[in-house]
């Protein structure tokens, strides 16, 4: 720990960051809730508190701002001009948004939440917007430009360090643990009932989402996506320290996520996995060809053995491998992805009328769609994909400032590659594994989870070359 505090050559001021990191977490508990209410004033936490959070949020990472631009430490100016460009652009979605939204919904999908509705139904729904709604949605968009701005360009370039991506990797691998652990006490039913009806005693009309794990408050998604996150810091750390036993733990979390039932984390961890792998025989091919060699054979062995095994539960219909079955059928259908296009179509009424450029205003976008997804009986906000996210919220001005990150992103990658490989690419994989899973869910922001320590091993190889020319 002495080694840690003294490589990051802490200051005084570098305490603001925290303090203002507490009330930023309370507003992304809060906005939450606050989507999810029609009446804000309902939410356990009263708008006062969240005036004095945004207050001290301000207050600190202003002074934070202040004092490292005093020392020289800014980015150019075309970038910050650029920031308070998307800041500006997104207040202005906010305020210009009517207080009274009125929208006919055709409906796509009927259940038994919406009887005596049918498909093609045209169905008037309204909500009002409250002064409320407005005030908070722009401390909103303030305290996350502000987040991502100092994340991006100014907490990189004070923690130049390796070291800190590696404690960050622990406190990562400790949260997971702690998930896990959790779920194993509170949660032990669960794991009972998941092998049950794996092994064919389940109870009638049950399926695997009644015995997925969630942990704590979070949903079994958000679960599997905590375990995600945690493989793919093995995989860092593992670039770090060399440690054979990082694979174990990132196998551990994977047979983890399994049981959140958690499809698409599933999906994208087992293609990131195997591109890693891919990765790590090539590099490695001369030096334990061997080993390699078996190590393929086995991968290519353990896949067809899957495919036959599914292939014949399958055809079968579960006259043989009746287990193997049940879960095909539990994780087969297209409802998911009937949903979600179902609000993708409501997203993109949103923007009719002239409101492509602006969006319907980041945070009250969430709050305008809610209505619209509920007329057939099922309340659900987010967009179910950042990039529709983006665009509803936004407009076009923010979709094309996440591009023109991303396409920063590939930039810092390759300068990265040349400093340290298998760092790099961890984080790669780390990244690319969210712009995925951001296809059908709306999560953008956990990008930077990845973008954070990957900017702060940019300044360390820009330190490198500095070195070098001298």
């Amino acid at each position: 720990m002495k080694e840690f505090i003294k490589k990051l050559n802490l200051r005084w001021s570098d305490l603001l960051l925290l303090v203002g990191f507490l009330p930023f977490a309370i507003f992304l508990v809060f906005g939450q809730l606050f989507m999810q209410y029609p009446n804000p004033s309902d939410v356990a936490l009263p708008l006062w508190a969240i005036i004095i959070c945004f207050i001290v949020l301000l207050g600190s990472w202003g002074a934070y701002l202040y004092l490292e631009f005093k020392r020289g430490n800014k980015p150019h100016n075309y970038i910050t001009w650029a920031f308070a460009f998307i800041l500006i652009i997104g207040i202005i979605g906010v305020i210009v948004q009517p207080s009274l939204f009125v929208e006919n919904v055709v409906v796509r999908m009927v259940n038994e939440g919406n009887p005596g509705r049918e498909v093609g139904d045209i169905v008037p729904v309204t909500l009002t917007i409250s002064p409320i709604h407005y005030t908070f949605f722009t401390f909103d968009i303030i305290a996350i430009i502000l987040f991502i701005y100092i994340g991006l360009f100014i907490f990189p370039k004070r923690f130049t360090s390796v070291t800190f991506v590696k404690y960050l990797g622990y406190a990562v691998l400790v949260f997971m643990a702690s998930l896990i652990i959790y779920s194993y006490i509170f949660e032990f039913n669960n794991y009972i009932g998941f092998f049950k009806y794996i092994f064919g005693k389940g109870n009638e009309g049950d399926n695997l989402y009644t015995y997925a794990v969630k942990s704590y408050i979070i949903h079994r998604n958000a679960y599997g996506m905590a375990m995600m996150i945690g493989i793919i810091f093995c995989f860092i750390n593992r670039s770090l320290e060399h440690k054979w036993w990082y694979y174990l733990i990132a196998g551990y979390l994977f047979v983890s996520m399994l049981f959140s039932v958690c499809k698409t984390g599933i999906l994208i961890s087992v293609i990131i996995a195997v591109l890693y792998v891919i990765y790590r025989l090539i590099v490695t091919y001369e030096k334990h060809a061997k080993r390699n060699r078996i190590l393929i054979i086995c991968g290519v062995s353990a896949a067809f053995f899957a495919v036959v095994v599914f292939g014949i539960a399958y055809f079968s219909k579960g006259k043989i491998l009746g287990s193997v079955y049940a879960l095909i059928q539990s994780l087969g259908g297209s409802s998911t992805l009937d949903f979600r296009v179902y609000i993708w179509d409501n997203s993109f009424q949103l923007l009719r009328n002239g409101w492509w450029l602006i969006g319907r205003g980041f945070g009250l976008y969430n709050e305008m769609l809610l209505p619209m997804n509920t007329v057939n009986g099922d309340p659900v906000f987010p967009a179910h994909s950042a990039y529709v996210c983006l665009l509803a919220e936004g407009g076009i001005f923010f979709l094309l400032a996440y591009i023109a990150l991303v396409v920063y992103i590939g930039y810092v990658t390759f300068k990265c590659f040349k400093y340290n490989k298998d760092l790099a690419v961890s984080f790669s994989l780390g990244i690319i594994a969210f712009m995925l899973y951001s296809f059908i869910e709306a999560i953008q922001y956990l990008v930077y989870v990845f973008m954070f320590p990957m900017m702060i091993l940019y300044h360390i190889s820009k330190q490198a070359e500095n070195r070098v020319e001298k």
